[in-house]
């Protein structure tokens, strides 16, 4: 079967008002029973990297053996259960052999040794389940209550489980969107949490306490897509990147990658949407817009990693140390950033939400004919190089602030240029020759490297803002130290940003977005798409 459901993790603050919920009054009652269950894959976790969940699992007097394949949208999941009765079973995978989840396990496993499957962590959980109607259909409702639990005896660990699941019974997909919506954000604040219990028991069992980070790699968009098709690709590509890294930073442990990550596949999301959005559209520019917002909001907490990796400020402290071996080193204080709360905010979480109930959207049966292909999409593409083209050229003349704001059109154009790679530009269509895949290619390249070359010149003009900063705070209180690391600081960055400055200049005039056979066409009233209407840009 399908499985369509969501999980929430619970605060501690919220477990009393949601549990009384689930419990229900009068006929709606909830039922109560003890889940105990192994969970199994091998040493190097094959099934869990292929997306497979298998376990055995006692509910009340029976056991089930249930397979579980992964979730593309976030919300739907191949789930084939097996009852085996009272007596304590052995696990048998050929139980699951006609089902389409089971028969892709075999074919990894014949990939495996043989006996490679092991018990690697175990659950104990209270679950409470009631049945709840809505205007779109009956879901339940399951609350758990719990631990996972790894290892034997002193080595025994264990992981606190406060989740409430929202499951589809009957009806359509809309009825567990709206009962989330709702109930668990807006009226309990709870979070989305793409983590499933078989990855965090995964984590436990191996003794880490962040899952790992999901990468935003390129999307490319074909010539046969229709804008539809286009979107559905876009959105499931970013699920993981957005919201499975949201999921581990909500839980207030996290890596700095999982946070760039998650920025990284913000703007590709953003960029995709404002391609394919129509000028009426409006609830696709809404998606696009939060996620512009969500990423700026997240700004600051990036900016503050990217400042404490940056290669240069061990290389500038050893130099510090070496002109004043004798003296402490004075760091600026750095305000924490509380990025798990920002994410936690109903209205952040009703965003990702909203990504989701996107993809979870059945496929429309019939398409307007503007819709049916992605060729117009270059008219939007095209107004996005002319207007990096006009900052590109006027690059010597850009400030602290116009740089940074090239360096954003400049990524923007770059994930642009990636979704769009192998599409066919005109209305024509066609296919492209190799000669305009080859030209595709070293442009987005140049670009690419205008935008590193930006970036990293950009961390250094933040480190010079905050070393003169820093430099003010400890003049004004006449701490002579301090001052003179900050002044040492200012000194060593200087000519380190003049140089990465050069190196910007030269990439970004290595970029050429317009040429001899864009100016014909213009000379000549040739357009490569229908006109669109001008949007406003970043």
């Amino acid at each position: 079967m399908t499985e369509i459901e969501l999980r929430f993790q619970i605060p501690e603050s919220q477990w009393p008002a949601v549990r009384r919920w689930v419990a229900g009054t009068g006929k709606s009652v909830a039922t109560e029973e003890r889940l105990q269950a192994s969970y199994f894959d091998t040493p190097e976790r094959d099934l869990a990297h292929a997306g497979f969940a298998l376990r055995l699992r006692r509910e009340g007097e029976v056991w089930v053996q249930t397979l579980k394949g992964a979730a593309p949208d976030g919300m739907t999941r191949l789930e084939h259960n097996v009852p085996l009765g009272a007596e304590i079973p052995q696990l048998d995978v050929t139980r699951h052999a006609d089902h389409p989840a089971g028969q892709a396990l075999q074919a990894l496993l014949a990939t495996l040794p043989e006996g490679a499957l092991q018990a690697l962590f175990r659950t104990d959980i209270l679950r409470l389940t009631r049945p709840l109607r809505t205007p779109h259909g009956t879901v339940e409702l399951a609350l758990d209550h719990g631990a996972l639990l790894a290892g034997e005896g002193e080595s025994l660990r264990s992981t606190p489980v406060a989740e409430l699941e929202i499951e589809l019974k009957s009806g359509e997909a809309r009825a567990v969107l709206e009962t989330a919506r709702q109930w668990a954000i807006e009226r309990f604040g709870l979070s989305l949490e793409l983590r499933t219990k078989a990855l965090r028991g995964d984590l436990l069992a191996r003794n880490l306490d962040c899952a790992p980070v999901a990468a935003s790699h390129a999307i490319h968009w074909t010539g046969d897509m229709s804008r539809d098709d286009a979107l559905h690709v876009l959105l499931r590509e970013c699920l993981e990147p957005v919201i499975g890294n949201a999921s581990q930073i909500a839980s207030g442990r996290h890596r700095p990658e999982h946070l760039h990550q998650m920025r990284v596949g913000l703007r590709r999301l953003r960029a995709g949407l404002r391609l394919l959005a129509t000028d009426d559209d409006v609830a696709l520019h809404a998606l696009a817009e939060g996620a512009g917002q969500l990423s700026r909001r997240l700004t600051a907490a990036r900016d503050a990693d990217a400042q404490a990796e940056a290669g240069w400020r061990g290389t500038m402290l050893a130099a510090w140390h070496a002109e004043r071996p004798s003296a402490a080193s004075e760091a600026a204080p750095v305000p924490p950033i509380d990025v798990a709360g920002l994410l936690l905010t109903p209205e952040i979480q009703g965003w990702l939400l909203a990504v989701i109930g996107w993809l979870a959207r059945p496929a429309p049966e019939h398409l307007p004919e503007e819709e049916q292909g992605l060729a117009p999409v270059h008219a939007q593409l095209a107004q996005w190089r002319a207007a990096t083209d006009k900052q590109v050229k006027r690059f010597d003349r850009l400030d602290v602030e116009g740089r940074h704001h090239l360096r954003r059109r400049l990524r923007r154009l770059r994930l642009a240029m990636e979704l769009m790679f192998a599409v066919p530009g005109g209305a024509d269509g066609g296919k492209l020759s190799r000669k305009e895949i080859e030209g595709r290619a070293r442009q987005l390249a140049r670009v690419h490297e205008a935008a590193q070359r930006l970036g990293a010149l950009n961390d250094l003009e933040v480190g010079l803002s905050q070393a003169r900063e820093q430099l003010a705070l400890v003049m004004a209180r006449s701490d002579v130290p301090a001052a003179a690391q900050a002044g040492f600081s200012l000194g060593w960055l200087r000519p380190r940003q003049r140089q990465a400055l050069e190196k910007a200049a030269k990439a970004v005039k290595a970029v050429k977005l317009t040429g001899p056979r864009d100016a014909a066409k213009r000379a000549k009233g040739v357009k490569s798409a229908p006109p669109a209407k001008r949007r406003k840009q970043d």
